[in-house]
């Protein structure tokens, strides 16, 4: 297809050689004394305007409709688009060229149809991109061009709907060791046996078979019906992951392969928990200051969120300015102020580059509030098994669907 600009300057030309020809074809049937000619001025001049007509109604009763106003898809994996054309009118519209533009993806396999609708009728236009690069994307304006029987008026129009594309990061596996007694968030149970009496959620009906140490007396009197109590499971320790997006502390050689890769150990972190039912939440450190910091608290719908978060996530345009790796860590002290934050039996999951031994002991302070803290480091060289304070550190590997 043209582009916009050129379209608009043919559309400019073909208008005024229109109005030129109406001038002369008025012009000739005016002044001129033969009925043969005068006939021919007429016959055009209905032609020209009937074309015209044809056309303005079309452009009023043709639609291009979106299946999908937002889709979601993993790095690396196609992406389907789905659109439908559709012929209001009670005219048929002639040869129509439908195309979409891809927005920025990589690769695609982009499909234009051409066809031919009948009265009050419709066809679908589907392509695949690929989806190369983590990110949002906008997909679309949809083109439609066509013309009156004639061709004597080509038309385009551009849907005004858009596709948000959101490109979570690529799908990867992870499996971590369980700490004693501590699962990877909360271990759900309808077993009302384990839930905790001094952890209240709320209030429900009683049902027959309710123990009566779990009425709530004071409501029941206050509603004039038998309330009763219900509270949050005993084993409820939810995920809370530190993700470390700060480009100044990454190295230099491998930064952007390093940070997309700890982004990917986040994703996969939060797909685990999602699969085992268990809340999660998630801190986003991208710069030294708070303006750098994010927060999605912990709760039982919060994957879809994240990972659109994760998608957005953009480190290269942080505003601290790019410099050498500094070896203080501001990320742990902005890790450690998040985990004072944290309720009780939360599992602390950081993922970045290595701290270094003194953050990691500033960080074991954390477990005076019951945290279990664990570490996912991505870096070069080899990393212990534990680092000061008994808490796990696992190697993040640098490519593959594995994490570690």
């Amino acid at each position: 297809m043209k582009s916009s600009s050129s379209w608009n300057m043919v559309q400019i030309k073909r208008e005024t050689m229109l109005k030129w020809a109406i001038c002369i074809l008025l012009a000739v049937y005016l002044f001129t004394p033969l009925a043969l000619i005068q006939f021919l001025c007429v016959f055009f001049l209905l032609i020209l305007t009937g074309s015209r007509l044809y056309v303005e109604y079309l452009i009023r009763n043709i639609r291009v409709i979106r299946q999908d106003s937002e889709l979601r898809v993993f790095r690396h994996e196609w992406v389907q688009v789905e659109l439908k054309l559709e012929n209001r009118g009670l005219l048929p519209a002639f040869m129509l060229v439908l195309g979409d533009a891809s927005g920025n993806l990589s690769v695609l396999r982009l499909r234009k149809i051409i066809c031919t609708l009948g009265r009050r009728s419709w066809t679908m236009m589907n392509w695949q991109g690929y989806c190369g690069d983590r990110g949002v994307f906008t997909l679309g304006p949809a083109m439609v061009r066509g013309a009156d029987p004639l061709g004597l008026f080509p038309f385009q129009l551009t849907a005004a709907e858009t596709s948000l594309l959101y490109v979570y990061p690529v799908l990867c596996t992870v499996s971590l060791k369980r700490p004693i007694g501590i699962p990877l968030g909360n271990m759900i149970s309808p077993n009302p046996l384990f839930e905790d009496t001094t952890r209240y959620r709320s209030l429900r009906p009683y049902n027959p078979g309710d123990e009566p140490r779990r009425i709530n007396w004071k409501m029941s009197a206050r509603t004039g019906s038998i309330m009763v109590n219900e509270y949050d499971a005993t084993a409820s320790y939810p995920l809370m992951i530190f993700l470390n997006a700060d480009r100044n502390e990454y190295p230099l050689k491998k930064r952007g392969l390093f940070i997309e890769r700890a982004i990917e150990a986040a994703a996969a972190l939060c797909l685990k928990a999602a699969q085992e039912r268990q809340e999660l939440g998630i801190v986003l450190y991208t710069s030294s200051g708070e303006d750098g910091i994010a927060v999605i608290a912990p709760s039982a719908f919060t994957l879809v969120p994240i990972l659109e978060r994760l998608a957005t996530l953009n480190w290269s345009t942080a505003n601290t300015p790019l410099k050498e790796p500094a070896k203080e860590r501001s990320s742990a002290l902005a890790m450690l102020e998040q985990g004072k934050h944290l309720s009780y039996g939360t599992r602390f999951l950081y993922t970045g580059p290595d701290l270094g031994d003194e953050a990691y002991i500033i960080l074991n302070s954390l477990k005076r509030y019951h945290l279990s803290l664990e570490y996912l480091v991505i870096d070069e060289r080899s990393v212990p098994f534990l680092v000061p304070g008994n808490s796990r550190r696992y190697k993040i590997k640098e490519s593959g669907r594995e994490i570690i």
